[in-house]
């Protein structure tokens, strides 16, 4: 298990309480609510596809990573993988819009975690 130092990161009253440090990996990780099915809807969802990209025939990945928060909350949305810059600041969009996580568990304990999302843009 690695456990990386947080600086500069604000958190909750009982969060506080929780964990300053945040896991790459932990005993229970992150989870939307509902599940891998329930992310992919919601990104289906609120996903669009910027036109620049869909005129220059522009498909793949955006890699976007993040920490779900001792209380479920995202926070330092990065992009780690770019595509191309409109869907990288598509998808930093709706991640950062997203509803809060079921939060990771470590030794009882909701912790903060990283959590790195791909998100594929392609034209069907």
């Amino acid at each position: 298990m690695f456990l990386l130092s947080q600086a500069g990161f604000s958190f909750s009253q009982e969060s506080r309480k929780q964990s300053r440090e945040v896991y790459t990996t932990a005993t229970q990780m992150a989870s939307f609510p509902g599940g891998k099915d329930a992310l992919n809807r919601y990104i289906n969802k609120h996903l669009r596809y910027p036109k620049t990209a869909m005129k220059n025939a522009v498909q793949g990945k955006v890699v976007i990573r993040f920490i779900v928060e001792a209380d479920g909350s995202i926070t330092n949305a990065k992009v780690v993988r770019s595509l191309h810059a409109e869907c990288d600041k598509e998808a930093l969009k709706v991640i950062k819009e997203m509803p809060k996580w079921d939060p990771g568990m470590q030794n009882g304990r909701f912790v903060a975690v990283y959590y790195n999302l791909p998100i594929t843009f392609a034209m069907f």
